[in-house]
């Protein structure tokens, strides 16, 4: 479980390093966004803000599951649905 866990921390720290450049450069680009653009620049942040919610839900699972032992989770998946 070791190996199996450390590879699943690093893949979740990195997933929160890009995050947290896409979030910054997203930002930039809503600054500087103006017409039609922006409403589309604006749901990118609200997505991206929702992934950093589900990437601090999945860190505290693995940090939990690390003390208890790993437990899935019966919840589906994905609440999105399809996304056009």
């Amino acid at each position: 479980m070791g190996s199996e866990f450390n590879e699943r921390v690093h893949c979740i720290e990195h997933l929160g390093t890009l995050l947290t450049e896409m979030q910054g450069l997203a930002s930039r680009l809503a600054n500087h966004s103006h017409g039609r653009a922006y409403d589309k620049v604006r749901e990118l942040n609200e997505l991206l803000h929702f992934v950093r919610q589900e990437l601090n839900a999945i860190q505290a699972d693995e940090s939990s599951g690390a003390q208890q032992g790993i437990e899935r989770r019966k919840t589906p998946r994905s609440q999105f649905g399809e996304l056009t």
